[in-house]
């Protein structure tokens, strides 16, 4: 997985890809992405506890609409068993979740959002990553009707692809 300093400007893609019921939402956002969570075995990161609503909290937007899926996936770089051909998955009240091939989007402020990978809830879970405060305290505010068409995060002129 791409490896970027914590709070530090996305640059992973141009645009965001939201899914939705009906198909694919997909724009180049106006507001700045931050990133939180892109970890790999080569650089050092915070450990230490978080609240204890967090990880269940952060686990139900992960559970969100799916942004920025990918074809492939990416696997724990920490974690010594990885074999080649299977995802993570955690179980969710909705339904198992495969972690490794998804972004979340998590609302900061006025015109400002976090990104950060799916496999966030397993660094946190498996390996006592402790995301910045920033981002702790965005989740617990977090509303998931920023993802919704009449929000202000996404542009009119979003391109609306379906499934039809």
């Amino acid at each position: 997985m791409a490896y970027f300093e914590d709070l530090s400007a996305y640059r992973y893609s141009d645009v965001d890809i939201i899914e939705m019921d009906w198909g694919w939402l997909e724009f180049r956002p106006g507001y700045e992405r931050i990133n939180v969570g892109w970890l790999d075995a080569s650089h050092k990161f915070d450990e230490g506890p978080t609240p204890n609503w967090f990880v269940n909290t952060l686990l139900d937007i992960i559970e969100a609409p799916r942004i920025n899926t990918m074809r492939g996936f990416h696997r724990c770089p920490f974690c010594p068993d990885r074999s080649e051909g299977s995802m993570l998955s955690v179980d969710h009240p909705n339904g198992g979740l495969l972690l490794g091939h998804t972004e979340i989007r998590v609302p900061s402020g006025p015109g400002v959002m976090f990104a950060a990978p799916s496999l966030i809830w397993h660094y946190v879970t498996a390996h006592s990553y402790r995301p910045p405060t920033e981002f702790i305290e965005a989740v617990q505010q977090y509303d998931p009707g920023w993802i919704s068409e009449a929000s202000p995060w996404i542009p009119d002129d979003a391109t609306r692809i379906t499934f039809d």
